[in-house]
């Protein structure tokens, strides 16, 4: 086209001077053309591999891809394309998760069980990406140039996921968003909520169930699967449960809150929150579980209706030997025991050492030796015993009796005898006065 410009205007101007300006010029196109070419040329398919949903990287080594055995033997399938259209082709299919071209020869394998042209039972590769190692072409020369690419963009289930579950946990989310499509071994699901710790919420549920471990794949949402996100398909969100969004979802038991469908992402409104553990409980929240408080009887149940739980701690009251409100607000041992009555969390929803005190120094009980039970002085000792709630829980004001007249002696509890003139005893009671003496004067 250049030539066919420069040759007419030269025939219209008839000059010499315009051809060589223009052919100079054609020459200096022609030439940055050369030089950007053989730039681009010189730099190899990784070099400049977009960026994809599926995140592909190169592995070390030339050649088709290998595993740490260095074994290819996983399903594939064979293109007639070079680099950048097989990368395209591997996109575009779920179940693609890697691939190795060679754009000199037109050549290229997609590691896939779609379309499989070879090894089609053998889909650990398909199902674990991970396994694939390195790239070699163990000694096929048309292959050296050759590299392998792998789809990184990979995750874990962090936590088993069951059979007709919208949500699953993984340990990475950090490269998925709303809207995306993941895999699961041949299960593809769309993406309709993204939340902490990595909880993923899936617009339809899943038909099998997946251990820990499981990868989990980014795939490319097709526009389908976005229409029929939109507006009926949503996932319920977490803490609330139904088919999905359109069809209604329930806060869970122990959760408070509404769930509204609506018409743009992530398709839905309203939230579902914890509700706190009531009063005289204690816990996290009522569905991670709340405990009565200590001295207090009962259970706390979650359930769907307001105020989405049902309690019956109750105050537990105080124990034998103690008196008091309740345990909760505190019992003291009575009278005439010693210990302390403290509120448990298990049944009987406290701990008592309340113990009875035995009867003080100089007294006595029958037929129990202690002071509630009652204690009454020795014989020959005057006053009482009576119980106290304070240490050492008896206050005693027994104390001996003096030898009556007409004898002598310490004390009537250690003995008195008739003075002399006088014939008779004295022994100790314990009524009052505490003796009983008959000594009389003796006739002359």
């Amino acid at each position: 086209i250049w030539l066919k410009y420069i040759v007419a205007r030269s025939k219209r101007s008839r000059s010499l001077h315009f051809l060589n300006m223009r052919w100079a010029r054609l020459v200096s196109i022609l030439l940055q053309c050369s030089i950007l070419q053989r730039s681009w040329s010189s730099k190899t398919f990784s070099d400049r591999i977009p960026t994809t949903a599926k995140n592909f990287r190169a592995k070390s080594g030339n050649g088709w891809c290998v595993d740490s055995n260095g074994i290819e033997q996983t399903a594939r399938t064979f293109l007639k394309l070079g680099c950048r259209s097989v990368q395209n082709e591997c996109e575009a299919d779920d179940m693609c998760v890697a691939f190795a071209c060679e754009s000199s020869i037109g050549m290229s394998v997609l590691y896939t069980k779609t379309d499989c042209k070879a090894n089609c039972g053998a889909v650990d590769w398909v199902n674990n990406p991970s396994l694939i190692t390195a790239g070699s072409y163990n000694g096929s020369d048309k292959w050296s140039g050759s590299k392998c690419y792998v789809q990184s963009a990979v995750t874990d289930v962090k936590n088993e996921v069951a059979a007709g579950s919208t949500s699953l946990t993984v340990s990475d989310a950090s490269f998925l968003a709303v809207g995306d499509g993941l895999r699961i071994y041949s299960e593809v699901k769309t993406i309709t909520q993204i939340g902490s710790g990595g909880v993923i919420v899936v617009a339809t549920p899943f038909a099998g169930s997946y251990r820990n471990g499981a990868k989990v794949m980014k795939v490319k949402t097709g526009r389908a699967l976005r229409i029929a996100l939109k507006g009926h398909a949503s996932g319920c969100p977490p803490d609330a449960t139904g088919a999905n969004v359109a069809a209604g979802c329930s806060c869970n038991a122990g959760y408070s809150g509404t769930v509204a469908e609506t018409q743009v992402q992530p398709y839905y409104s309203g939230s579902c929150s914890a509700i706190a553990c009531p009063s005289n409980s204690n816990g996290l929240n009522v569905p991670s579980g709340c405990s009565c408080n200590a001295g207090y009887a009962g259970t706390v149940t979650a359930t769907t209706a307001a105020p989405f739980y049902t309690s019956t701690c109750s105050t537990v009251s105080c124990p034998s030997n103690s008196a008091g409100q309740h345990v909760p607000a505190g019992c003291s041992c009575k009278a005439g025991y010693a210990g302390s009555v403290a509120a448990a969390t298990t049944s009987p929803f406290y701990t008592s050492s309340c113990s009875a005190v035995t009867c003080p120094a100089n007294s006595a009980g029958s037929p129990v030796n202690t002071v509630p039970a009652g204690c009454a002085c020795n014989a020959g000792w005057s006053g009482s015993v009576s119980a106290v709630t304070s240490s050492p829980f008896y206050i005693s004001s027994c104390a001996v009796v003096a030898c009556p007249t007409k004898s002598a002696g310490a004390n009537v509890p250690t003995g008195c005898s008739c003075n002399a003139g006088y014939s008779g005893s004295v022994s100790a009671v314990t009524s009052s006065p505490f003796y009983a003496s008959s000594c009389q004067a003796v006739a002359c």
